[in-house]
């Protein structure tokens, strides 16, 4: 699914138009329908992830999560076996799986 497919699907689900969209984040007329053709700044990207809840990846159709993956961010955390040569124990990874989680949740409010 393309950014600008899923924008589309995404306005459907909250029943908001393009036009409201664009007034709530304070774009000009037509921006968002320029996607179909363009793709949008970082700026504009994070915004519209942060407007419909969701992460830049999702947006992109990097991936179908449409939220962080708790078991895949376990699965990372785990691979990492050490951090400036001390082993990581299994506090230390639940400290930084509870970090990377608030950061997440956090973004952008």
């Amino acid at each position: 699914m393309s950014f600008y497919e899923r924008l589309k699907s995404l306005a459907k689900e909250n029943n908001k138009s393009f036009n409201q969209i664009e007034e709530d984040l304070g774009y000009g007329k037509n921006t968002l329908y320029n996607y179909k053709i363009q793709n949008p700044t970082q700026e504009r990207l994070l915004e519209l992830a942060n407007y419909f809840n969701v992460s830049t990846d999702y947006l992109l159709g990097n991936t179908t999560a449409r939220d962080y993956d708790s078991e895949k961010l376990d699965q990372s955390i785990e691979n990492s076996k050490s951090f400036d040569g001390r082993p990581l124990d299994p506090e230390d990874k639940q400290i930084i799986h509870n970090l990377i989680k608030e950061y997440l949740e956090n973004k952008g409010k």
